[in-house]
């Protein structure tokens, strides 16, 4: 790999940052989550994830999971049964043809909605954790250093990183005494577990899954890498992320997923290759590992101006504003009603609104076209 290349793949490592670090900390800090087992989750998934596709395809928390364990709704057991349950769920829906027959049902209005409703939720999301609540002024500094340097995104993730760290930080990272290496510990939820995650946390979260990690996660890739000769099909997308949740849920994992505004975040960054999700996951580890329960120190000291500053670069890149300009009026409708729907009951409320109104729009017009 050439020097300009692998500083961009490094670059692009932590661009996902905006979606990962607040609802980790969350999960380890508030709803009691060993960080140890968090971190090996995410970083083996990581890894195979860069071997499976060789592209940037992202590794996020699934964030309707996330939020009730934050939210004190479900306890860290109850985490653990849901993700073994839905990641058997995605490997047998990697086996059927139903997200495919469910991604024919979507026209690309709808895609296009789904893609600026997940942006602002995004946005909205880190506000209403506090993500976005920092200094502005550091903040907007640091947003328009990444996007002047755009053309020169192996250094424009690197600036944001290192400036937001060295400048704006006022967090210290303390002294950690390097003992043996932490590893994770099985455990096994008890079968209570599992009947409270398919009462509380499975179908919301399954819903999100389907629509978010595997139909728009799919679209993008494949509008990302046209020629891709193994591309990342919703099949694919399930049978990875499926494996990875079952597999890993015992050792004390979060349920994971692969995201549609990870993947715009490391493309925006300049990312092409499986390299900057490798390094991301040898991060992950490598944390885990040598720091063990202290690693949390290490990750609150990212300053939330670099935080704040990833989430609006990969929304922006996410929702693709401009393009909005190319669509009919109809269309400019339909997109900014999911986009609001989705403010209030989520991504797959917002589907189905947009499905909706696609329908009653196509009935009006095929009335007002007979004579």
């Amino acid at each position: 790999m050439k020097a300009t290349r692998a500083l961009t793949e490094s670059s692009a490592a932590f661009a996902d940052l905006g979606t990962f670090l607040p609802l980790v900390v969350g999960l380890i800090v508030l709803a009691g989550v060993d960080p140890v087992g968090l971190l090996y989750g995410f970083g083996l998934f990581a890894l195979g994830t860069a071997l499976f596709y060789r592209r940037p395809i992202p590794v996020q928390p699934m964030k309707a999971t996330a939020a009730m364990a934050v939210a004190g709704m479900i306890g860290t057991e109850v985490l653990i049964a849901t993700g073994m349950l839905l990641g058997l769920t995605l490997i047998l829906l990697s086996q059927t043809e139903l997200t495919l027959k469910l991604k024919r049902l979507i026209p690309p209005t709808l895609l296009h909605g789904m893609r600026a409703a997940l942006a602002l939720t995004l946005i909205t999301n880190a506000y209403t954790i506090g993500v976005i609540s920092v200094y502005w002024t550091g903040a907007l500094l640091l947003l328009l250093v990444g996007l002047q340097f755009t053309a020169l995104r192996a250094f424009s993730g690197l600036l944001i990183l290192a400036l937001g760290w060295m400048v704006l930080g006022d967090s210290e990272i303390p002294a950690a005494a390097l003992g043996a290496i932490s590893l994770p510990e099985i455990q096994f939820p008890q079968a209570a577990a599992f009947t409270s995650a398919l009462e509380l946390a499975y179908l919301p979260q399954l819903a999100l899954t389907l629509t978010n990690a595997l139909i728009l996660t799919a679209v993008i890739a494949q509008d990302y890498f046209p020629d891709d000769k193994q591309p990342a099909t919703e099949k694919r997308l399930a049978l990875s992320s499926g494996l990875a949740n079952f597999l890993l849920a015992p050792l004390g994992a979060i349920p994971m997923c692969h995201g549609a505004g990870g993947l715009a975040a490391h493309h925006a960054m300049g990312s092409r290759t499986g390299w900057s999700i490798a390094i991301f996951g040898t991060t992950c580890i490598l944390l885990a590992a040598l720091f063990g329960e202290q690693v949390t120190y290490v990750l609150t000291a990212v300053p939330l101006e670099v935080v704040a500053v990833l989430v609006l670069f990969a929304s922006w890149h996410l929702a693709e504003p401009t393009r909005l300009f190319n669509v009919r009026p109809s269309c400019q409708l339909i997109i900014a009603a999911m986009t609001l729907v989705a403010l209030w009951g989520g991504l797959m409320t917002a589907l189905v609104v947009g499905v909706a109104l696609e329908w009653s729009i196509s009935k009006y017009t095929q009335r007002r076209a007979t004579p």
